[in-house]
């Protein structure tokens, strides 16, 4: 792996984000959004005395990690259908980049800006409603990371169908963590779910992170048992998601995809 070679991947990158509002805007819009969403409705719930004690750094608490997660896993694939869009991929792939470089020089890129994401909301969730998430911050990292690494596998997953099945499917880079949310458990604990669903929800990695979420939220240790578990399917499902990405990534490559794309 060949780090001058990732550098110019994230130096790119970089220059189109600070040249691109759309890029800033996506970075802080939406994470900032979803907190000033649910802190009006905890203000509702406080006003109508339907508030329940801890119920503020649950939703709160939840909404930032979500926005993580869901900024992770759209600015991968946005990462790569820029260079699609501007008819770059294939410009790119025909130095000697490699793949794993250039999902590296992405997968850096896209941590900085979910960090400053993530900043904004704690900070807007402290000044306008009194919810401080930073005090817990290290107690999260076990779920923040889980969060981060299925991001990525997402990701991962949707640029490979992309890649394959080109531009006209990219509406999944916005819609699938929409798909997601219902059965990962973001604002409820899983035994909200009806019981045929609750198997499907163990077998994602992000419901473990929330699960843990709460745990720390409340007051109590994180649970290392949710954890271990979203590490192993994270495990299992980057296994898959990378073979399933090389295998797309050839055969677009074999079918001249990466340079005509529509």
């Amino acid at each position: 792996m060949n780090f001058g070679r990732i550098r110019a991947v994230i130096l790119r990158q970089a220059y189109e984000a600070r040249r691109n509002p759309d890029r800033m805007m996506d970075m802080l819009y939406w994470p900032v959004l979803d907190v000033f969403l649910w802190g009006f409705f905890t203000v509702y719930l406080s006003r109508s005395g339907s508030l329940r004690p801890g119920l503020i750094g649950f939703l709160l608490g939840a909404a930032i990690l979500w926005g993580v997660f869901r900024a992770f896993q759209r600015d991968m694939t946005i990462g790569v259908l820029s260079d699609l869009w501007s008819r770059n991929l294939g410009n790119m792939f025909a130095t000697p980049l490699t793949i794993s470089e250039y999902m590296s020089a992405l997968l850096a890129v896209n941590f900085v800006k979910t960090v400053i994401g993530m900043m904004a909301a704690g900070l807007i969730a402290w000044i306008a409603y009194s919810y401080m998430i930073f005090p817990v911050i290290l107690q999260l990292l076990p779920s923040l990371f889980n969060l981060i690494v299925f991001a990525f596998v997402v990701g991962l997953a949707i640029t490979a169908l992309i890649l394959r099945y080109t531009t006209r499917i990219q509406g999944l880079t916005w819609s699938f963590t929409g798909f997601l949310m219902p059965i990962s458990c973001v604002f409820y604990p899983l035994n909200s779910l009806p019981k045929f669903l609750r198997p499907v929800a163990w077998a994602l990695p992000t419901t473990h992170a929330f699960e843990g979420m709460r745990a720390v939220v409340a007051g109590r240790p994180a649970p290392p048992g949710h954890f271990v578990w979203g590490l192993l399917l994270n495990c299992l499902y980057f296994a898959g998601a990378a073979a399933f990405f090389r295998w797309m990534f050839e055969q677009a490559r074999r079918d001249g995809l990466l340079v005509k794309q529509e």
